[in-house]
């Protein structure tokens, strides 16, 4: 795959790969007590990317979704945990760009920050009970009015949230949340809100976790946190129902191609530290570099290309996406496998990858075991094979 093809693609990818090497310094140890890591998050606003797909008119960079994925995709090389997590702030911000759906005055105000002090914003939205939102279901999480007497009588000022969020990532750093909840006006509508830290908003440390064990994605616990009526992004039946259509529905690209280019990042950290392992292992019965195998090539053939056929989904997909705009829900299905592709392909690539080093991709002594375990995550993020693979055969349904 001949990448990058623009310099702004150069750039964006050199910054990654500057941050990725600080970063794999670290990833060890991180992985091994479980603690986050802030300084990789002080190094990203350093630098400024919480800006990256920010738009021009706030002095953002306006990179597109190809660009992001491809940014991503290296800063995963270095640490799949960070590289996840600031996945979610540029799948938020680029899919608010791309829609236009959030308040003026809201997506004002969150891309300023981001651009002036590189705030990170993500939406937490699982539960406990519900799971993931995007199968349906209604959040246990509330939202009560909260009125303030006037001269006319009283008038809705805001909403007291209460309520429970799991799989918080990035929350012991964030500076926004998108919180949804359930109405409590009667209405039974559900609400967005963003919801900054604060009294009444606590994280309870429970990511203990197989793989990318250092995202903290730790529960949210919302006790009686004020929302100002300003914060209140949207409320409706769902969100899901608004983008049904007769041929389907738009799946948001951004999240599905941001989160599988991680996973990609990871395998390819994998197939360069297998290659690296080759090259150097001699055995005396050998006396030779193990590289010169035919089985080991193999193993890295293999490897090599189950990632061309993983870029060749992503970075296809994100090009038509871009391209062709008026087309997203057509689009949809090519973006679903996209995603069921790069990520099952990246977990069998570091398989591969753990048979050329043998027993020594047991051992902490390579980062081969990290990479097997983080890669493996990819199959839990929406939308996960059975789901697409429905959606997929309902499609086919539908056009023949």
């Amino acid at each position: 795959m001949f990448y990058p093809r623009t310099d702004r693609q150069e750039q964006f990818i050199q910054l990654a790969q500057e941050l990725a090497a600080k970063f794999a310094e670290r990833a060890a140890d991180y992985d091994r007590t479980g603690a986050f890591p802030y300084e990789n998050y002080a190094d990203i606003r350093r630098a400024g990317l919480p800006a990256l797909v920010i738009p021009a008119e706030y002095d953002g960079w306006g990179a597109g979704l190809l660009e992001t994925i491809l940014t991503m995709e290296a800063l995963a090389v270095g640490d799949g945990s960070t590289a996840l997590n600031l996945t979610m702030h540029m799948q938020t911000m680029g899919e608010a760009v791309e829609t236009g759906s959030w308040p003026p005055a809201l997506f004002d105000l969150v891309c300023r920050q981001a651009v002036e002090r590189g705030a990170l914003i993500n939406s937490i939205a699982t539960e406990p009970e519900l799971g993931s939102p995007s199968r349906g279901g209604k959040p246990k999480t509330t939202a009560t009015p909260v009125y303030e007497e006037g001269a006319t009588g009283p008038s809705l000022i805001g909403w007291q949230l209460n309520g429970h969020k799991t799989f918080g990532s990035m929350s012991p750093t964030l500076d926004y949340m998108i919180i949804s909840a359930a109405l409590q006006d009667g209405s039974d509508e559900v609400a967005r809100f963003l919801v900054e830290p604060g009294p009444g908003l606590a994280m309870v440390e429970s990511w203990v976790a197989l793989g990318m064990r250092t995202t903290g994605s730790h529960d949210v616990l919302l006790q009686g946190r004020f929302v100002p009526q300003s914060h209140l992004f949207t409320r409706g039946a769902t969100d899901k129902a608004a983008s049904k259509t007769k041929e389907g529905s738009k799946t948001n690209a951004w999240f599905m191609l941001g989160v599988s280019a991680v996973y990609v990042g990871v395998a390819v950290a994998a197939l360069q530290c297998a290659v690296r392992f080759a090259r150097a292992r001699v055995p005396t019965a050998l006396g030779k570099p193990i590289a010169e195998l035919e089985s080991i090539q193999r193993h890295l053939g293999q490897a090599e290309l189950l990632l061309h056929e993983a870029h060749t989904q992503l970075y296809y997909s994100a090009e038509q996406w871009e391209r062709y705009p008026a087309y997203r829900v057509q689009l949809s299905p090519m973006v679903m496998a996209a995603k069921v592709i790069a990520t099952n392909n990246a977990i069998t690539a570091v398989d591969h990858c753990m048979r050329v080093a043998g027993g020594a991709s047991m051992t902490k002594a390579l980062p081969l075991e990290r990479y097997y375990r983080d890669v493996r995550g990819g199959l839990s993020h929406p939308v996960n094979d059975d789901q697409a693979l429905v959606l997929l055969g309902q499609g086919a349904i539908r056009q023949t």
